[in-house]
């Protein structure tokens, strides 16, 4: 048995002293890998609320297994998104800005679950500990990042910020729950899963040196205003 209130507090006690002392791109950073941390203890929350309502009272007929695959990444997804939404929906920031909260939060979530879970199976297991941390750890931050570049397209078009934002939930919440439906697996079927974010991480990282090698907008290769 795992406490996960106390986990927090001494994850988030030290970050807080950090965040009032610090100014800037760094304090922001720390505020939103917070907010990370802070989704992640709701969301076990609300995912006991789900086992106990769907499965100990016997409602629906769900297994743990089908909630971890059709209802968690929901309320992981949505939970980590929401101080990302309103960032961008109080304070109207520049598009790298929103990238880096949006992976900052991702992080945060990130490293409060990977604890926990290194906590309750033991920190002896190498390969688990490996999983955890480029597979599931990987996986929340491809989420972030998507989340993050689809909000920098979506904020481009206003009309479309509660669509786009739907969409962006729908995207990540998908890949996050073909992540656990893979892993939950075995055989190759498995290992195909804990190497999903590796590969999709990798192709993000190609589309963004593939992007900053493009001329702006409204110019040529060699940066003359057309």
């Amino acid at each position: 048995m795992i406490y996960l209130e106390n986990i927090f507090i001494c994850l988030t006690a030290p970050l807080l002293i950090a965040f009032f002392l610090l100014q800037g791109e760094t304090k922001r950073f720390i505020g939103f890998f917070c907010s990370g941390i802070i989704a992640f203890l709701l969301s076990a929350y609300v995912n006991s609320f789900f086992s106990a309502a769907l499965i100990d009272y016997g409602h629906a007929g769900m297994t743990a297994e089908q909630i971890m695959i059709q209802i968690t990444p929901i309320c992981e997804e949505a939970l980590k998104a929401l101080p990302v939404f309103l960032f961008v929906a109080v304070t109207s920031p520049k598009a790298e800005k929103i990238v880096a909260v949006s992976l900052a939060a991702g992080l945060g979530f990130a490293t409060f679950e990977n604890i926990c879970y290194i906590t309750q199976q033991g920190a002896g297991d190498f390969f688990f500990a490996l999983i955890r941390g480029f597979s599931a750890g990987v996986m929340h931050a491809v989420c972030a990042a998507i989340l993050g570049y689809g909000l920098v397209l979506m904020y481009r078009h206003r009309r479309m910020a509660i669509p786009g934002a739907f969409a962006l939930l729908c995207v990540t919440s998908t890949f996050h729950g073909i992540y656990n439906l893979l892993v939950s697996g075995n055989g190759a079927i498995q290992t195909v899963g804990y190497f999903m974010p590796l590969i999709t991480a990798a192709v993000i990282l190609l589309f963004i040196v593939w992007c900053k090698d493009l001329p702006p907008r409204g110019t040529n290769k060699e940066g003359v205003i057309l």
